[in-house]
């Protein structure tokens, strides 16, 4: 134990209190001293860690660079504030990685060079930061849609309409003018349903005024229509345990997986199911596609609203998701959400 900090308890109780984890290091790399934080934040006893070199709390493959790094310091000891633009990462008792900030401040104690060591967990600030990330990233994936939507839809049927009706102008013979007139009606139409499309893509009417289950039926019966893309839709009756907020992220997670295979599969069909499982509602959406290798995935704007997408929105209503897929067997994508209420009863 540093003798300064044993000699005095104001001090002491200063240490002990702070809310980052405190090492103080002497220049050797030896753990002299560790405050409270520190014993929980690593999971090694007070003891274990006093006598510990410190590079056994950095990841394997980091320490070696991390040696050289102490080594650089100890010649030019100078503090250093957290953060300092390094990406830091320490190394638990059980094995497990988790990000860090890192201060260090150089120590004369008693004429022994020492360094006090802030340490701070940012898993949960980086955490907050992805989903952010992620957040903006699916915002402007959903103006690009609906800007490619307007644009291929309903700016070309707008378009149309005006030449049909120049040309309606031109006709002088009543046929002509009836051929037209019914040609204009159902561009009118097809611009109807390319609105409506539009609409259900950003808040679906049926989910606030019909509930869940007529939303997802609607949904799978439009991708038939318009896509010629045939879901087997097995949903079962939850509108009564699911609050609005789950209603959403499990019907965008649903519309989301469906997409993938639209796009991804190769197949032309899929099977979704949703059903009440006591105490939570389970959903699943399987293609028998091409599938894919779940390690190879990459981490461009595409992931991140796919699948990456799908994790985050079914963690955001306390929901678990599981993705399965391997090529040439096609893909599961399997989730439960937690019911708001109790199923109601039927009968006596």
């Amino acid at each position: 134990m540093s003798d300064l900090l044993s000699q005095d308890s104001y001090y002491r109780a200063v240490f002990e209190a702070s809310p980052d984890a405190t090492l103080i290091v002497d220049s050797g790399g030896l753990i002299v001293d560790v405050n409270e934080q520190a014993v929980r934040m690593f999971g090694w006893s007070r003891e274990a860690l006093t006598g510990f070199r410190v590079e056994r709390l950095v990841p394997e493959g980091k320490r070696g660079p991390h040696l050289e790094h102490r080594r650089d310091y100890a010649g030019q000891p100078r503090s250093r504030p957290m953060g300092a633009g390094l990406e830091l990462y320490a190394v638990r008792s059980d094995g497990t990685e988790f990000p860090v900030e890192i201060s260090l401040s150089p120590w004369n104690a008693n004429g022994e060079g020492r360094v006090i060591c802030a340490i701070r967990d940012i898993s949960a600030w980086k955490r907050m930061r992805t989903r952010s990330e992620l957040i903006l990233s699916v915002m402007e994936q959903e103006r690009k849609r609906v800007s490619h939507e307007l644009h291929d839809d309903v700016l070309q049927c707008l378009v149309s309409l005006k030449v049909r009706a120049k040309l309606l102008l031109d006709e002088t013979g009543d046929e002509g003018r009836v051929r037209a007139h019914a040609q204009i009606s159902r561009e009118i139409l097809g611009t109807f349903d390319a609105v409506k499309r539009m609409i259900r893509g950003l808040r679906p009417p049926e989910l606030e005024h019909r509930g869940f289950c007529r939303a997802l039926r609607a949904h799978c019966r439009d991708l038939r229509e318009s896509q010629a893309f045939e879901v087997d839709a097995q949903i079962g009756d939850v509108d009564d345990v699911l609050d609005s907020a789950t209603a959403l992220a499990l019907y965008r997670v649903i519309q989301e997986a469906v997409a993938n295979a639209v796009k991804h599969s190769g197949e032309r069909s899929a099977t979704v199911r949703v059903a009440w499982r006591g105490g939570h509602v389970a959903a699943e959406v399987r293609d028998q596609g091409r599938g894919f290798d779940p390690s190879a995935l990459g981490s461009g704007p595409d992931d991140q609203m796919g699948l990456t997408g799908i994790k985050e929105r079914t963690a955001m209503v306390g929901g678990d998701v599981t993705i399965k897929s391997s090529p040439g067997v096609g893909t599961v994508v399997a989730l439960t959400v937690p019911a708001a209420r109790s199923k109601r009863r039927i009968g006596p």
